[in-house]
């Protein structure tokens, strides 16, 4: 019989990895671009599934603080699928959360992937949130009224995301820059305001992230609280600083709200995707 076993990646297995991950998507795949820092990560490990030595699967654990563990990029070589080795991957996944204290393991996959829901609840997980992608091309907007967050900021902040209708959708969770999903808290917005990515106007805020990658530059937009008009003159704004400092796009990935999806539709934002948010307990 043949042996199903998952152990720590190696250096030698990246090809028959990428191999078999070139066609995920209609576009391609990240695994190639991300490797090498998963693979060197001292906050996470890259687990390899081989059967019979042969490499035929991966996934990347992670803890992020707060006891929570992120789930990133689980792969099956086409030709094993249905073999167990997404579950045996999982597993190994959950055990290294549990190692590091996780009490909790997210992942997110997209709302497309029909497949990768249904094993998903199969194997425990529970969906707790959908976020909605929104792009947009930089405008020549105003963006004055939306000042640079001060950390003395961070607890007026902290209040209007607790008390606000998006947070509870969102599962109390916003995307990073490495589209992890992690809670806002006021460690996360010290971060965010050292690097000049909140901005705030009277009581509402948003994060915005500048990214680059290949020919596309812009902002990302990984939080916004307020109600309708005040997204909506946030989202009008993003584009605005887009357009300022050079970049071309703006993109925001947001909890699928209505007064979100208002505000982002009026301000001529576009959506045909999405992300949605699992998690399960350890």
């Amino acid at each position: 019989m043949s042996q199903l076993v998952v152990r720590p990646a190696r250096v030698e297995d990246k090809p028959v990895i990428l191999a078999f991950c070139q066609k995920t998507f209609s576009w391609g795949d990240y695994i190639a671009e991300v490797w090498e820092r998963w693979l060197q990560s001292t906050s996470g490990q890259l687990l390899v599934a081989t059967i019979d030595t042969q490499p035929v699967g991966v996934v990347f654990a992670e803890w992020l603080g707060n006891r929570a563990a992120w789930m990133a990029g689980m792969r099956v070589d086409p030709d094993y699928r249905r073999h167990g080795v997404a579950s045996a991957l999982d597993q190994a996944a959950r055990d290294f959360g549990r190692a590091h204290d996780c009490r909790i393991a997210r992942l997110a996959t997209s709302i497309k992937n029909i497949p990768a829901q249904t094993l998903l609840e199969k194997i425990g997980y529970r969906r707790v949130a959908r976020f909605n992608e929104w792009e947009a091309d930089a405008a020549p907007n105003d963006f004055s009224r939306w000042r640079v967050a001060q950390t003395n900021d961070i607890e007026l902040i902290l209040v209007s995301w607790s008390n606000s209708e998006i947070q509870i959708t969102g599962h109390s969770l916003a995307p990073d820059e490495h589209w992890r999903w992690r809670e806002i808290d006021s460690a996360r917005l010290r971060q965010h305001i050292v690097a000049r990515e909140i901005r705030v106007s009277e009581r509402n805020w948003g994060m915005a992230v500048a990214h680059q990658d290949g020919d596309w530059s812009g902002l990302l937009i990984h939080a916004a609280v307020g109600d309708t008009q005040a997204i909506f003159e946030f989202a009008v704004a993003m584009r605005g600083e887009s357009n300022h400092r050079g970049f071309k796009h703006v993109e925001a990935m947001l909890p699928d709200l209505a007064i979100v999806n208002e505000a982002m539709a009026r301000a001529e934002y576009q959506s045909d995707s999405g992300m949605l948010i699992y998690e399960c307990a350890l």
